[in-house]
């Protein structure tokens, strides 16, 4: 735990040479679902997978928001397989590495929700990341409010929701440090994922007029 907490207070930040993890030699982007060995993959896998070739770079954007530290980093593999204390190992979809500045914390799962297998309905979010009670509060709930925000609806009520179910998760979090008993953060949701499908949608090209 000491080397953990040494490493976020002195881990480089992001700065314009070095902004986006995406564009590093530590990214390497699915090529399929196949590809990354999960055995079922649903239709609602598919259609999921084909839909967000663009989600990680959607991801840092927002969560670099306003000098925000934390990035992801796509993987070909399913990450969640080796992190400890990962309740979405094993979880079909799109795998990250989780960095807080250029520290490796945790691993971020995001795919089509379970209970709809035909036809993409929703999408569900799982995250993983060591050692909570080193960061700042505002660093870790700004970050996991970014994440929820993403498979919400982009509704006034449904983000509400599930501000208040995280806080509730981070007093069970901090009831749980207090007792010598977390080790490591986990959060699942699922969602409508309006705000993160819109996100990606083609921008209309603007027109001229003739002149």
């Amino acid at each position: 735990m000491a080397a953990h907490k040494e490493a976020i207070e002195h881990s480089p930040w992001f700065d314009e040479d070095n902004s986006n993890p995406l564009d590093g030699p530590s990214h390497r982007k699915p090529v399929s679902l196949e590809a990354m060995g999960f055995g079922l993959i649903t239709n609602a896998d598919g259609e999921f997978f084909a839909l967000t070739p663009s989600l990680g770079t959607i991801l840092n954007d927002r969560l670099s928001h306003d000098g925000g530290s934390w990035r992801v980093v796509e993987s070909d593999k399913p990450l969640v397989e080796r992190r400890a204390g990962h309740v979405g190992a094993g979880c079909t979809g799109r795998h990250f590495d989780l960095y807080y500045n250029q520290l490796r914390s945790g691993a971020l799962a995001i795919g089509a929700d379970i209970n709809y297998i035909e036809k993409l309905e929703g999408v569900y979010l799982s995250i993983t990341f060591k050692f909570p009670q080193l960061y700042e509060f505002d660093a870790i709930y700004n970050m996991l409010r970014t994440l929820i925000v993403q498979i919400s609806a982009g509704t006034v009520e449904d983000i509400q929701y599930r501000e208040a179910t995280l806080t509730q998760k981070l007093l069970r979090i901090l009831w749980g440090i207090q007792r010598d008993e977390v080790f490591f953060f986990t959060l699942v949701q699922n969602g409508p994922g309006t705000v993160m499908f819109n996100s990606m949608k083609p921008k209309p090209r603007e027109r001229f007029p003739c002149t």
